[in-house]
């Protein structure tokens, strides 16, 4: 299965439909965002994918983006999800809280930590979990974003440009 992982789109609204527009021509089946969104009106742009979305530092108006989430039928968002797909474990967060990310690696019972937070492109393996921060999309970082083949176990960072679709 190919996963789309973004994170910390943080309002970005162009590069976002720039991430998105790579992930369609890729046939991603299901999309991860982890973490600042900042805005509920980011989620309109997810509305054509099967989405997992967790809140950041930066998601204060996490009341908001609830009832929008909640309205594009994607379900409440909460700072942390687990979830089974392709007979994989996942565990998504932000990446903020360091203690968790620490006991949830020690634990060693998911297959995929996903993160953001730190805007930089991560995938190691740390335990027997693999853990993967796809970049960020904001600001004058590097873009990148993240695309998982569940069944090769293979992560590709892909960089977005302003000159993309």
């Amino acid at each position: 299965m190919l996963i789309g992982i973004i994170a910390d789109t943080h309002n970005e609204i162009e590069m976002t439909e720039k991430a998105l527009n790579v992930l369609r021509t890729r046939n991603v089946e299901v999309l991860i965002h982890a973490g600042d969104l900042t805005s509920p009106r980011m989620l309109e742009l997810f509305k054509d994918f099967k989405c997992r979305f967790v809140l950041g530092n930066s998601d204060i108006d996490a009341e908001f983006i609830n009832m929008k989430s909640e309205q594009l039928g994607f379900g409440r968002v909460d700072t942390s999800s687990s979830f089974e797909v392709d007979g994989k474990k996942f565990f998504i967060f932000h990446g903020n809280d360091v203690p968790l990310f620490r006991k949830i690696v020690a634990l060693g019972e998911y297959d995929y930590i996903i993160k953001g937070h730190t805007h930089f492109f991560e995938d190691y393996v740390s335990n027997t979990t693999r853990i993967i921060n796809p970049g960020t999309l904001y600001g004058n970082d590097e873009h990148t974003i993240a695309l998982l083949d569940t069944e090769k176990d293979k992560v590709e960072k892909i960089k977005i440009s302003e000159d993309d679709m």
